[in-house]
């Protein structure tokens, strides 16, 4: 096909595309030179697909071909001026083709213009289908402007009726205030519509559309569509099939409203009750909101319910008795009654209860709450939450128990006892005497913590307690006082003569070994018995009847008598006495002869602390000893005995004939191990005294290691660096072990007086047989202590002891004393001044 002929000039080409009928410009042959806009628009083709092809076969029917090609023929052949023909210049009707194929009327002049060569033609085409049917489209114009009212804040618009995907009929003028689409845009833009659509919505809006065209229904949709600026718009789309009633054809005809501002407020308000919504379900408690009425039935309630009492949150709503029924019998007529009152005054709701869950659990809660009016005039509610507090109630609880029990074994302390015994005498009155308490102390309880340590001691001590409550009816009051003290309170016709009965009871009870982790226990108890009608005046007198069994012999009951009181003051002087004592003033240092069983001969001396009281004279260890431990004091004065006996020694092994090898052992207690600078103290006694370390032996009890064993053996083992001996004291009736003799820098056992009184019964003689024998296989030498008859001497020899000590060979002696003793012949009787006589005072070679 040859290309097509232009005339060139852009500004005709301008002149053309503004015409607002269809211009097109043809050569004497009928080809296309030129197709405005309007022409694309009328006949529905691309300006390029059309240029050069001949005009009769784009834009006119098959059947009217001929005839415009005999016509241009003509026109061509006629040449310019008048004579051109009868149709040039003038307007006539013919029918016309559009690029589908379909025919439609149009309105035709045609001009011819005459240039160097062939002459042009210029057609100008107007469809004039519309002004056939103009009458039609007034009448439905009319009627469609009486039923859309352009004035209304939104847009009408007329569709097919049957098409969804059709452009749109009719649009009103709004379509450019609310999408910023002019008319003209909005109808000849090919699917704006469509395109416009937000893209979230359009699938489901071009869906619902099409559904609701095929069935001819009434179309209500809400959706969202960008306007030409891009902006989100939402928009409420209503439409409906309308029938005109001349009979014309159908047509949709609906109205869009913006509602973008109503969406805002909607989604906003979404968004509150979201974050509303999400922190009452996040809090911890649930929230509700109840009707005002006789059960409180509810409306809502929050999740929080469920993991709460497990009843699911709509069970509240659906079941209008399920919160009378899930109050706790003893709370319901109470609870009630508070939701009623503030049903009738308004007053806010404040009130702890418990509810049943659905497990059964109780659970405790709080629940406040008040009437909320309605905006509306209709019923109040009662708004509120329901708080967990179970943990809270059950610490009260706990702190309760806490306040007035033991935590370690569960039973009465001091501040309960005392109130039951106050409450007791109360009951009794105050000249009765049916209220009586028996108050415990273990026996030797100390040495079970310092040996095996405090985890041991309480096990031990719950133990007790289990055992007590055991032996005892519920109407006793037993508590623990504190350390490895217990009282029981006996509310009897004849309470102390009860009480005497509940004491017998409980001794005879703890005769049984106790099972604390695989280990055997035998523990015996000194127990005080008073009667007395005031609860302090109760209390001392016990303590001090315990105190005097404990002194009589331990394991044993005794019943407070008045005199007691004079023990009692005396104790607190002496301790009073020894807080203020000099220590380098009233204190002496005893020697007592540690001798060779076989001959008699002296190898040594064990320095014993004797405390020379202002006013007592001289008081025996065993009543200050403890006194010092428990002060504090042991620690001083055990520093200034280890300094003293250096001292002497070194004195005597330098004067005394003979004693250049004498040893002397000093006692060491666990205070001064456990503190620092034991080794700091030994150094210095040595070096100030210039008593060689090798003579000098500390001994100790097995109660030092029980706790923190592995920093005191370092301590030990340091001590021992110093070149001096360690000697394990009072071996046997602790709680040894072989790890502690294999770990231990130990050279030395001493076997305890109590294995040594009786050494020929069979039972204390396998004792003191396994114990040297121990010894032998360790290869340490043994001293036994205590040996006050020549058979018990005898014994220990055969057993294969060598060493020891006791009255049998000396009482310990002052200075002068112990002298006269070494100096002695060995012959020679020495005089009765307090020691055995010594038949081989000599020391050992």
């Amino acid at each position: 096909m040859p290309g097509p002929i232009r005339l060139g000039e852009p500004h005709a080409l301008a002149i053309l595309d503004s015409a607002l009928d269809a211009v097109i410009t043809i050569d004497h042959l009928g080809r296309i030179l030129e197709f405005n806009l309007a022409a694309e628009w009328t006949f529905g083709y691309p300006r390029e697909e059309v240029l050069g092809h001949e005009l009769a076969e784009v834009v006119i029917p098959p059947d009217h071909r001929d005839a415009h090609r005999h016509a241009l023929t003509r026109w061509t052949e006629a040449g310019p001026g008048p004579g051109a023909g009868t149709l040039l210049g003038r307007r006539i009707e013919v029918q016309a083709m559009r690029s589908d194929g379909s025919p439609f009327p149009a309105e035709l002049a045609i001009s011819r213009v005459d240039l160097p060569g062939p002459p042009l033609f210029t057609a100008c085409i107007r469809d004039v289908s519309d002004r056939r049917d103009a009458e039609d489209r007034l009448r439905s114009a009319e009627f469609r402007y009486r039923t859309l009212v352009e004035q209304l804040p939104l847009i009408t618009y007329v569709d097919s009726s049957a098409d969804p995907f059709s452009k749109a009929h009719y649009v009103s003028p709004q379509i450019e205030s609310v999408l910023g689409y002019t008319v003209e845009e909005w109808l000849r833009t090919p699917s704006v519509f469509s395109s416009s659509i937000h893209e979230d919505d359009r699938e489901r809006v071009l869906a619902e559309r099409e559904a609701v065209y095929a069935r001819g229904g009434t179309l209500r949709c809400e959706y969202r569509i960008r306007s030409k600026s891009g902006a989100v718009v939402w928009l409420e789309d209503q439409s409906v099939v309308v029938d005109p009633p001349d009979g014309g054809s159908a047509f949709r005809q609906g109205f869009a409203i913006d509602v973008t501002e109503r969406k805002r407020a909607e989604e906003a308000l979404r968004r509150a009750e979201n974050r509303y919504r999400t922190l009452v379900e996040q809090l911890p408690l649930s929230v509700y909101v109840d009707r005002v009425d006789v059960e409180s039935s509810n409306i809502y309630t929050s999740p929080q319910i469920e993991s709460m009492l497990g009843y699911p949150a709509d069970e509240w709503v659906s079941n209008p008795a399920l919160f009378v029924d899930t109050l706790h019998s003893d709370d319901r007529e109470r609870v009630l009654a508070a939701h009623a009152r503030t049903h009738a005054t308004g007053e806010p709701l404040h009130i702890e209860y418990r509810l049943l869950a659905d497990d059964g659990r109780v659970v405790w809660v709080r629940d406040e709450a008040r009437l909320i009016p309605d905006q509306d005039g209709g019923e109040p509610v009662l708004q509120g939450y329901l708080l967990d507090v179970t943990p809270e109630k059950e610490a009260e609880q706990q702190l309760r128990h806490q306040a007035f029990h033991d935590p370690l074994t569960g039973l009465a302390n001091r501040a309960l006892f005392t109130d039951r015994v106050e409450h007791a005498l109360v009951v009794h009155g105050p000249a009765d005497e049916d209220v009586a308490v028996v108050f415990l102390d273990l026996d030797d309880f100390k040495a079970v913590n310092d040996s095996l340590g405090h985890l041991a001691g309480d096990g031990l001590l719950r133990a007790v307690g289990e055992r007590l409550r055991n032996a005892l009816s519920p109407s006793h009051t037993i508590a623990r006082f504190g350390g490895d003290e217990f009282a029981v309170l006996v509310e009897e016709v004849e309470g102390g003569s009860a009480a005497v009965d509940v004491a017998a009871h409980l001794i005879s009870t703890l005769q049984e070994p106790f099972d604390v982790n695989g280990r055997e226990f035998f523990v015996t108890a000194s127990v005080g018995i008073a009667v007395a009608n005031d609860a302090e005046e109760l209390l001392r007198s016990a303590d001090v009847a315990m105190y005097r069994a404990k002194a009589a012999g331990k394991s044993q009951y005794v019943v407070y008598a008045p005199r007691m009181d004079d023990d009692v003051v005396g104790r607190l002087e002496l301790v009073s006495d020894l807080r203020r004592a000099r220590v380098d003033e009233e204190f002496v240092v005893h020697y007592q002869p540690t001798v060779e069983l076989a001959t008699g001969a002296l190898v040594g001396v064990e320095a014993l602390v004797r405390w020379r009281h202002p006013t007592r004279g001289l008081v025996p260890p065993m009543e200050f000893i403890p006194l010092a431990e428990e002060t504090g004091r042991i620690v001083e004065i055990g520093r200034w005995v280890l300094n003293e006996a250096c001292r002497q020694a070194a004195e005597w092994r330098s004067s005394l004939p003979g004693a250049e090898t004498m040893q002397v052992s000093v006692n060491v207690s666990p205070r001064q191990v456990r503190r620092p600078g034991l080794v700091d103290e030994v150094r210095a006694a040595l070096a100030d005294s210039g008593l060689p370390a090798s003579a000098l032996t500390l001994e100790i009890t097995e109660s030092v290691l029980a706790r923190r064993r592995d920093e005191m053996t370092s301590i030990l083992e340091e001590v021992t660096e110093l070149g001096l001996q360690l000697a394990l004291d009072d071996f046997g009736t602790g709680y040894s072990s072989l790890s502690l003799l294999h770990n231990l820098p130990v050279h030395t056992l001493k076997i305890d007086r109590s294995f040594i009184r009786n050494v020929d019964a069979a039972e204390r003689l396998v004792f003191v047989r396994a114990i040297v024998d121990l010894a032998r296989a360790l290869g340490l030498p043994v001293v036994a202590e205590g040996i006050e008859l020549p058979e018990q001497a005898a014994e220990l020899l055969r057993l294969g002891c060598r060493l020891g000590q006791g009255f049998y060979y000396a009482r310990p002696l002052a200075v002068p004393d112990l002298e006269t003793l070494v100096l002695a012949d060995p012959e020679s009787p020495l005089p009765d001044g307090g020691a055995v006589r010594v038949r081989r005072p000599r020391w050992a070679a």
